[in-house]
């Protein structure tokens, strides 16, 4: 049996042999603006996330994470999915995509291959909700979105944002 090249329906770049580092992060818009964090070891914007805990889902790290950093409660948005009542087998939030960075630390080399998930503040109000960061990050703060573009982007950013501007659950 041939079995079908996978690759050959998405235009992946040569992979590099190095490990994955699984993570999830949030592209929070409310009000025509974006939330975003300067890194302190990225050295540049991007939203909110950070490694998953083994004891956690994809979307709750994405959720915890932005919390911790900016101080902002969030809920993913994402289609309804159906309930199966049974905690051995269920539908988690769908992700706005999947991607991949190549990063550095400590000398070694690996993917974060990160959820980013589309959401929003988890109470609706007339103003931005206010941001108070972390010490993990330099600075967190809400963006106009014809302005994000003006700070340094973590790579996949701009593309990342284009999408959930895009999508039909915006």
């Amino acid at each position: 049996m041939i079995k079908p090249d996978i690759y050959s329906t998405h235009p992946l770049p040569a992979i590099h042999n190095i490990p994955r580092h699984y993570t999830a992060s949030a592209v929070v818009i409310a009000h025509n603006h974006i939330l975003l964090v300067h890194h302190r070891r990225i050295g540049a914007w991007l939203p909110p996330g950070g490694h998953i805990e083994p004891d956690e889902m994809p979307h709750q790290a994405a959720q915890r994470e932005t919390l911790e950093e900016t101080g902002v409660e969030i809920e993913v948005v994402s289609v309804p999915l159906p309930s199966t009542g049974d905690s051995d087998a269920f539908f988690l939030p769908s992700p706005l995509c999947l991607h991949s960075v190549k990063a550095v630390e400590e000398g070694i080399e690996f993917y974060h291959i990160d959820f980013a998930f589309l959401c929003k503040p988890k109470y609706s109000a007339v103003e931005l909700p206010v941001v108070a960061y972390s010490q993990d990050v330099i600075s967190a703060r809400w963006f106009a979105l014809d302005k994000f573009k003006e700070v340094p982007l973590a790579k996949n950013v701009l593309e990342v944002v284009e999408l959930a501007t895009k999508t039909p659950c915006q």
